[in-house]
């Protein structure tokens, strides 16, 4: 396979398909679609053919302005909130035709990156508890407030696709302050909702979802759906330029959603990335960037946040981070920080509140 063309000033995309259905919705608030898709530096036309490419800054604008113009200020939360999985397009599909609800979660988080770009998805678990996180990490969008409350419904959805619309998560965390009419959003969740923490997440119990079986699951479509999304980021539909800091992180965001998995194998990452292993190697190298750093930069990152989960034990986050022991975590993380991992949580870590 050959590798996403080199565009190094080409701003972060995101599939059209997010967009589905926002002209009705936008007008059934009240809103003029065509002056708020002008203000967001969108057209309508765009959001016809869901592989199309969007502008990530653009889209997220696009919320805002119908806010204003709309003047319900809780828009993004209600988009979110009846947005169906199959209207996502091909992320949705590659969830919804996984053979389990906890795979349709994993495929979820591996294959995001290829739907919307400078984006990260990961997921972290603790016994009993899952934890799914979302944040843009473009610095140059600010709009993201209304992207966030959408995107967790999104995701909720997907869950409630396999588990019943009478689910709902744990606990609902927003990056975000607390809006003025933030009681809306522990309704639309049925959920404890946090704001101004340090991430977009969804907190839920990981109890029978290995076993929970999606109600459209067809391994063959999941195939298909997978291949169009590696396919679209190798025509450069999504993913930014290959410079350095864009390969870098497209890498990070690939091995911190395979860790977890107990795979951190240069050929599973490059799968991932739709890419061979010598493309991957290749790339890497014409960047002098090191895979073997670059796994190891993950690793701690990883580390010292999940230090900060006070239910998290030591060798379970040595298991989350591809080590067969924890012996060998503790050795890495003294290498890197210059204390234990015990000893780091006892003086630096801060408890978490993310599950109680």
């Amino acid at each position: 396979m050959s590798s996403p063309p080199h565009s190094p000033d080409r701003d972060a995309q995101v599939l059209a398909a997010a967009a589905s259905g926002v002209e009705s919705f936008f007008t059934q608030s009240g809103g003029d679609i065509d002056r708020i898709a002008g203000r967001a530096g969108l057209s309508p036309a765009q959001f016809v053919i869901p592989t199309q490419s969007l502008n990530l800054r653009s889209y997220c604008r696009l919320f805002s302005e119908a806010a204003r113009d709309t003047q319900d200020h809780n828009i993004g939360l209600r988009f979110g909130q009846q947005f169906l999985p199959q209207q996502l397009g091909l992320i949705g599909y590659v969830a919804l035709c996984s053979a389990t609800v906890e795979q349709a979660v994993r495929n979820l988080v591996a294959y995001f990156g290829y739907h919307q770009a400078n984006t990260v998805t990961r997921l972290s678990e603790t016994a009993d508890s899952f934890c799914l996180e979302y944040l843009i990490t473009d610095p140059a969008i600010q709009d993201r407030r209304h992207d966030a409350e959408l995107t967790l419904g999104m995701f909720c959805n997907i869950l409630r696709a396999g588990l019943g619309s009478d689910w709902s998560p744990q606990l609902v965390l927003f990056a975000h302050d607390a809006p003025e009419q933030a009681q809306e959003h522990q309704a639309a969740f049925q959920a404890e909702i946090r704001f101004s923490t340090h991430m977009n997440a969804l907190v839920f119990s990981k109890k029978h979802l290995h076993s929970k079986v999606m109600p459209m699951a067809d391994p063959a479509l999941l195939q298909v759906m997978q291949s169009s999304l590696l396919m679209l980021a190798q025509k450069g539909s999504v993913l930014p330029g290959s410079d350095t800091q864009s390969l870098k992180n497209q890498v990070m965001a690939q091995l911190v959603s395979l860790l977890p998995q107990g795979t951190h194998d240069l050929r599973e990452v490059a799968k991932s990335m739709g890419l061979t292993p010598w493309t991957l190697q290749r790339r890497l190298a014409d960047l002098s960037l090191s895979y073997t750093a670059l796994l190891d930069e993950a690793r701690q990152s990883e580390a010292l946040r999940l230090l900060a989960l006070p239910e998290t034990d030591v060798s379970s986050i040595a298991a989350q981070l591809g080590y067969t022991e924890t012996s060998a975590f503790s050795r890495a993380f003294r290498r890197w920080v210059g204390v234990s991992p015990r000893v780091w949580r006892q003086t630096n870590g801060r408890p978490s509140k993310i599950v109680k």
